[in-house]
């Protein structure tokens, strides 16, 4: 099996994706991400760069959003990014908090599916 250029094998997947003073992203298991603190537009350039090396081109991972306090639509659009084709694949998030359910429920994307 080859890997795309640029990516990680899964054997060589680190646990810690991403960190910052705000966020944290760790791989919590076989294409699933875990994200903790705020992501907004200070690190969600730096987020998605660490996450495309991993996920990009392929399946988008399920997100586990409970540890999140906060996210901007520069944090949402850094997640939209996590899929090839967010319309017929989309993101799927987990543990969702009420108040970010409320904003997608407001924004209408297809891209987030709630699991």
């Amino acid at each position: 099996m080859t890997k795309a250029p640029g990516r990680l094998s899964q054997a060589s997947m680190p646990d810690v994706l991403y960190t910052d003073d705000q966020l944290s992203i760790r791989c919590s298991g076989r294409g699933r991400i875990r994200l903790s603190g705020q992501i907004d537009v200070t690190n969600s350039d730096a987020a998605i760069k660490a996450l495309l090396l991993l996920y990009g081109g392929g399946q988008a991972p399920t997100c586990d959003v409970e540890d999140l306090e906060f996210i901007d639509l520069y944090g949402l659009r850094t997640l939209t990014l996590l899929s090839d084709d967010p319309v017929d694949h989309p993101v799927r998030l987990s543990n969702v908090q009420p108040g970010l359910e409320r904003v997608l429920d407001l924004l209408a994307w297809p891209t987030f599916a709630i699991t």
